[in-house]
């Protein structure tokens, strides 16, 4: 089995001379021959190798024993031990998770935690083949069925080309202890029961099964990536999110995987098709204004001819605001800074929607404020007619989620000028006239 750990690590270019490698040890089999593998190859792999054990609190005493025992091991051994633990029963009520998922994300969040170039953990190719069937049961996609990869940023699968039957046969060989962990005997899970009941029957068909399947997910891995890179391309930047048009225009499997692609970034363990199903009736909506509600707080919008996911902390409104005259003004939640400045005699340069100039003498400077708008808010036309600044905002096509982020500028009820679209043509200076000139700036 070290020959092939050691060609398969050579392979997959899972390390690089230097690396300091955590390895991801629960006292089990897999994992003990996983540690006991790389600390023995760590010279001709030129790396360092440390252990690191997470208690996950569920065993009691029977999980502080698995604790003892790594770092018994890794004292004799010389090998240096890293351990952590969480309330993972706690952490899943709290979050409304099951068990194995709470798991999995705290002891991750333990691993990505410590100073280290690589995690290694101990999936075997029994896992991998395991792991491809849960996905057909659940009915995956092509995704689902590229199996677990021999490396994901951080993390690399030094055991993925070997069963699980050559990780006992060599833990015999090497005389390298290891501790059962009773609920892997139980029939509790999916997972388990395909591993008890299911397995044994196709590998009774096919014994090559597990190498097929490793052959089988580095194709479809392969695949996965062009598609990918295809939909990628459907990605074009529009107005803080993506154009539609495009989207609209794919075949409607690349059309997906564009939306998934959009997805994965913020809900990368709870994208579903449903989700990816919600975005393309957003696609297709005539509202240009319409949105869907996604979980973890998250909120997919159209922005007319855009479509963009945002997040329920981002700013939906800002206070009233007095402004400072002369002076500056900052205001934090539009991330702002606002100067006003007196000119005796203007000189016009051209009004633009974030540097303008009213008439001094016709508005109440000790009143002048930024507010977000309010029904009834009107502004004068350059044609000179009147129009309400809703209207107006609907013609500008200024989207529904930023028409309350718009600060409209007054002197009590009067609206004078809405930054980011201009000065309200009946308070607009003249050459030659006093003037306050706004200039607005973002700030980082």
């Amino acid at each position: 089995m070290k020959n092939e750990v050691f060609a398969h690590c050579r392979r997959e270019r899972l390390f690089s001379a230097g690396d300091r490698v955590i390895c991801a040890v629960s006292g089990g089999a897999d994992s003990m021959a996983m540690l006991w593998c790389l600390h023995s190859f760590r010279e001709e792999l030129r790396v360092s190798v440390c252990a690191a054990h997470f208690n996950h609190g569920l065993r009691g005493a029977e999980a502080d024993a698995d604790e003892a025992f790594v770092r018994g091991f890794c004292e004799a051994h010389g090998i240096a031990f890293l351990s952590g633990g969480a309330d993972v029963a706690a952490f899943a009520r709290e979050n409304g998770m099951t068990l194995e998922e709470a798991a999995r994300e705290k002891r991750y969040e333990f691993l990505r935690s410590l100073p280290g170039d690589k995690i290694a953990t101990a999936h075997t190719a029994d896992d991998n083949a395991e792991t491809v069937l849960l996905h057909m049961l659940r009915g995956s996609g092509l995704r689902g069925l590229c199996g677990i990869p021999p490396r994901r940023e951080r993390i690399v699968r030094p055991l993925l080309a070997v069963s699980r039957g050559e990780v006992l046969q060599f833990l015999n060989e090497e005389n390298v202890p290891w501790r059962e962990d009773r609920t892997n005997a139980e029939d509790d899970c999916l997972r388990n029961r395909l591993r008890h009941r299911v397995m044994p029957l196709l590998y009774e068909e096919a014994p090559s099964l597990r190498r097929n399947l490793l052959r089988q997910c580095e194709l479809l891995r392969g695949e996965d990536a062009l598609l990918d890179k295809l939909a990628l391309e459907l990605l074009e930047p529009e107005d803080g999110g993506f154009r539609i048009a495009p989207l609209l225009s794919a075949d409607d499997a690349l059309q997906k995987r564009a939306l998934r692609l959009i997805l994965r970034e913020k809900l990368p363990q709870n994208a579903a098709q449903s989700h990816v199903s919600a975005l393309q009736t957003l696609l297709r909506s005539d509202v240009p204004s319409a949105q869907v509600a996604l979980p973890n707080g998250l909120t997919a919008r159209r922005r007319y001819d855009a479509l963009l996911l945002t997040e329920d902390g981002e700013a939906q409104t800002f206070p009233e605001t007095a402004l400072s005259v002369p002076g500056v003004t900052r205001v934090p939640q539009l991330r702002i800074r606002v100067t006003c400045t007196v000119a005796e005699k203007f000189q016009n340069q051209g009004n633009t929607a974030f540097q303008f100039a009213v008439k001094y003498d016709m508005i109440a400077t000790d009143a002048l404020k930024l507010r977000p708008r309010r029904a009834g808010d009107r502004v004068k036309t350059d044609g000179g007619c009147t129009k309400t600044l809703k209207k107006l905002l609907i013609e500008k096509r200024i989207p529904r989620d930023r028409r309350e982020l718009l600060p409209v500028l007054t002197d009590g009820e009067r609206v004078l000028a809405v930054l980011g679209l201009g000065v309200s043509a009946d308070c607009r200076a003249e050459d030659g006239q006093r003037a306050l000139v706004i200039t607005t700036e973002t700030e980082d």
